[in-house]
């Protein structure tokens, strides 16, 4: 079956972005964790709480918030897999990431 993963920029452009159930298949809800925190963690991005954990959450929107613009346009296989692998530890059909309202 295949989902969705919707972006709302700053701006106020949004896209949608599906994913096959190839792209999802990758993952689980634990794999997703660890890939999306192993992302985070690479991108050397702060955490925005001073005791210094994080939640999944936040991790989502801070490197969601990282991509150009024209990368949500033309989602390449790296932006899809780490969609994917949102979508999969979320455990939800579909997501919606709103970068204008911060919250997922």
């Amino acid at each position: 079956m295949d989902q969705q993963v919707s972006i709302v920029l700053k701006s106020g452009d949004r896209y949608d972005i599906h994913l096959s159930a190839a792209e999802l298949a990758e993952f689980d809800q634990s794999t997703g964790r660890f890939y999306v925190g192993d992302l985070f963690a690479e991108s050397g991005l702060e955490t925005p709480n001073p005791i210094g954990k994080i939640l999944l959450i936040d991790q989502v929107l801070l490197l969601a918030q990282e991509q150009k613009p024209a990368v949500w346009a033309q989602p390449d296989a790296t932006l899809k897999k780490f969609l994917a692998a949102v979508i999969q530890s979320l455990g939800r059909n579909s997501v919606t990431i709103d970068l204008l309202n911060h919250k997922v």
